[in-house]
């Protein structure tokens, strides 16, 4: 499960002075706890996954268009590619593509792409034809690193659990202070109104931005 923020950066985001830890409110355990929750309700919303994840020997059709499609992208490697020289209703026979200029195949990582160029140096000089299962990868596709956006919609959504949280258990008496740790709030009700109210603008504001300069999924068959 990918967790897109960390406890550090809501501390920073809040102006915490110390750090969570199992004598705050809230506890460090119920704040990595929303980290993943709110990680899980971003890849819900979004569709997407801003992780890595390695894809193992796994069966693609082709439709013969000189291109291979991954279902998912951004590619971060390839670890084996593999062409089915039979037709699936024979006894498939597997090799290995190379890639790079000159051999069989060039690969466009962002977009997800794998053009077949049918070079002169490849060990195997094939040109792929259209098929069922006419391809079995291995790969990894997603992010390396979670992106600054996401980071920052995860932190503000956690962050946002962690001001109600305050509010909730500490901010039941009127004009009181809020603290937790050395973290201090004069006001609770316009703490909660001014602040929340603009967490929730950035919010909808990421969301609405996410998939805008990110790769998406593909609709593509594919053979566990």
């Amino acid at each position: 499960m990918a967790s897109y923020t960390t406890a550090s950066l809501v501390e920073a985001e809040i102006r915490a002075d110390t750090a969570f830890s199992s004598s705050t409110t809230p506890t460090l355990s119920s704040v990595n706890s929303w980290i993943t929750e709110e990680s899980k309700i971003i890849e819900l919303r979004s569709g997407q996954v801003f992780g890595s994840t390695a894809v193992t020997s796994t069966l693609y059709d082709y439709d013969g268009s000189g291109i291979f499609r991954f279902p998912k992208t951004p590619i971060i490697s390839v670890t084996n590619f593999e062409y089915n020289v039979y037709s699936p209703n024979l006894t498939s026979s597997w090799i290995s593509l190379e890639e790079g200029v000159g051999k069989n195949y060039l690969l466009y990582s962002d977009e997800g792409e794998a053009e077949f160029i049918g070079g002169t140096t490849a060990t195997h000089k094939v040109w792929p034809v259209a098929g069922r299962q006419r391809f079995r990868l291995t790969y990894t596709h997603g992010y390396t690193t979670t992106p600054a956006e996401i980071q920052k919609l995860a932190t503000l959504m956690v962050a946002k659990r962690v001001i109600m949280s305050l509010i909730n258990n500490q901010g039941n008496t009127e004009g009181g202070d809020i603290q937790v740790g050395t973290i201090r709030v004069s006001d609770p009700s316009n703490y909660s109104i001014s602040f929340i109210k603009s967490i929730n603008n950035e919010i909808d504001t990421l969301f609405s931005q996410i998939g805008q300069g990110l790769n998406t999924f593909r609709m593509t068959r594919t053979y566990e």
